[in-house]
């Protein structure tokens, strides 16, 4: 349990480097733009150990919610094989919007959000279980009255590069 805190705050520690920046404001923008409940058709982009293949076209479904009185966004996922869980903060001495996420198939992944207009922009970092390092530039842009969020992107897996993410999800109800 010591070395998995050790992780995570060292890798909040480099992640925060990137030196991204958000106001308070920004992160209860997010917050009102992803929470609900979500559904989706999605083809994967790599290979998910415990979620799936590449190739494979999967429905997915997220549960977003704003908890702790608004200081705390918790993500749940399921799709495929499997499923995931993220909470997401804001830390007002760095200015910036972090993300802590991990799946059943044992990957985890730390990112900064930031805003672009009226786009969300991730950079993430983290690794699969067997340890290949989990590089990503994300992008999520809602539209239909905010009913609607594209991600695009890409990531590098292992030093490889991914095929280009566009996952569309639909809002189901906030």
């Amino acid at each position: 349990m010591k070395l998995a805190s050790a992780i995570f705050v060292a890798s909040l520690y480099a992640i925060q480097a990137l030196g991204q920046h958000a106001t308070r404001q920004d992160f209860d923008d997010f917050s009102k733009a992803t929470k609900g409940r979500w559904s989706g058709e999605i083809t994967w982009i790599a290979d998910w150990p415990g979620q799936g293949k590449k190739g494979d076209k999967v429905t997915v479904y997220k549960n977003i919610s704003i908890n702790e009185d608004g200081n705390s966004i918790f993500n749940k996922g399921f799709g495929g094989n499997g499923c995931t869980s993220s909470i997401t903060v804001y830390n007002a001495n760095t200015k910036q919007i972090l993300q802590l996420g991990a799946d059943s198939g044992g990957r985890m992944w730390s990112s900064i959000w930031s805003r672009q207009g009226d786009k969300w922009i991730a950079t993430s970092i983290g690794s699969l279980a067997d340890g290949k390092k989990i590089e990503a530039t994300l992008t999520v842009t809602p539209t239909d009255h905010g009913n609607t969020l594209t991600t695009t992107g890409y990531l590098t897996i292992g030093g490889k590069k991914s095929d280009d993410l566009h996952d569309v999800l639909h809002r189901v109800s906030k």
